[in-house]
């Protein structure tokens, strides 16, 4: 039987960066060992079905809210009964997007409470089927310039209707003892870093401050047979680079990475500021299908195949990168407010620190690649 360790929600107004969230989060905890389950948003998955309560065929918004609720919370039951099939030593987490309580948003106080008690519950029975609320605020309240709706064909909220929501959402969770809020203070960057962060302290694990030191590894003077020693994940990674079709200063990066139970596929679309530093544009989890759809259709600069262990050590998070294709071995180390100091592991042998040093990124490092059809396996 797996062990849960945590229901988690991430909620919040329209374009809040949900879903770029959701991507990072399941991927850094996979990396550390937890199986990831993702619970996808049930109100967009009905209206793009074509159930709705707007447009042609419309269905009553409470009889469409009722809906909603019955498919959430059957979901949750699902998967949490499937945990229970799994092997004993399995380290799971549930990410909701959304949960229960979202539905509140859309109608009034006291059509909710007649929707949840047809069903046999409350709203503190609902607040405490989640053990953590994560509520991301919407980029219409303090990031404007970056509100859209294209990544989401089920939403049509105006910047006014978004605040509204957003406000709506979060009142909604009010009571629950860990509910965290994220607003739009700095870039949307420090925005994920702050969430996984609370996640990080939720599950008790070391809390990453997000300052990353790199160094080249010697690989002979190195025993790496130690690594086995110490709580780990080694994953394979391949990462392609493409041409994207916007300007000069685009990156565009596929990624799959494939874990002992299987593989999940990413693209990222990163954008070259003045100072030098990314700006993510997109970062989502993708299909198989769509993943190798754009490695045939778009022209692929170069790619890097890797295997990567993650360990902790000291209270520090590591990462050891093995090139296939690059006789490179880079330790990437991440300090954390239980250990800010870089505290090297004794077995591994350090020839020079590359931190600064862009010759040694990943996309600088990778081989070109000439363009051939990729299969999908």
């Amino acid at each position: 039987m797996g062990k849960l360790y945590g229901k988690i929600v991430l909620t919040g107004g329209p374009c809040a960066g949900k879903t770029t969230a959701i991507s990072k989060i399941e991927e850094e905890l996979t990396s550390l060992g937890y199986y990831v389950i993702i619970i996808p948003e049930s109100a967009t998955e009905l209206i793009n079905s074509g159930i709705k309560p707007f447009g042609n065929s419309k269905i009553d918004l409470l009889n469409f809210q009722k809906l909603i609720l019955n498919y959430q919370l059957g979901k949750e039951n699902f998967y949490q009964q499937a945990i229970k099939l799994l092997d004993k030593d399995t380290k799971c987490i549930i990410i909701c997007d959304r949960g229960a309580l979202d539905n509140q948003a859309y109608i009034t106080k006291e059509q909710f409470n007649e929707v949840i008690k047809e069903f046999g519950y409350t709203r503190i029975s609902l607040l405490n089927r989640y053990d953590m609320i994560l509520h991301l605020v919407t980029a219409a309240d303090g990031k404007e310039e970056y509100y859209t709706l294209e990544n989401n064909s089920a939403r049509t909220e105006t910047i006014e209707e978004a605040r509204e929501l957003d406000k709506k959402t979060l009142n909604a969770w009010i009571g629950h003892n860990y509910l965290k809020v994220f607003n739009n203070e700095g870039n949307f960057e420090e925005k994920l870093e702050k969430c996984l962060t609370a996640i990080q302290e939720f599950l008790g694990n070391p809390i990453s401050i997000r300052r990353e030191r790199k160094f080249l590894i010697n690989p002979i003077k190195s025993d790496l047979s130690l690594l086995a020693t110490y709580p780990h994940t080694t994953t394979n990674i391949e990462q392609y680079y493409l041409k994207p079709n916007y300007y000069h200063n685009y990156e565009k990066r596929l990624r799959k990475i494939t874990y002992q139970e299987g593989a999940n596929y990413y693209c990222t679309i990163q954008r070259r500021t003045k100072n030098g530093t990314k700006e993510i544009i997109k970062d989502s989890k993708i299909t198989k299908e769509e993943f190798y759809n754009m490695l045939n259709t778009t022209s692929i600069i170069s790619e890097v195949k890797k295997t990567r262990i993650v360990f902790i050590y000291n209270k520090q998070y590591f990462r050891l990168d093995i090139f296939a294709n690059n006789p490179n071995i880079i330790l990437e180390i991440e300090a954390t407010k239980e250990n800010q100091e870089v505290d090297i592991p004794n077995f591994l042998n350090i020839i020079k620190d590359i931190t600064n040093d862009s010759s040694y990124q990943n996309i600088n490092i990778s081989q070109p690649k000439t363009k051939k059809l990729l299969k999908l396996n």
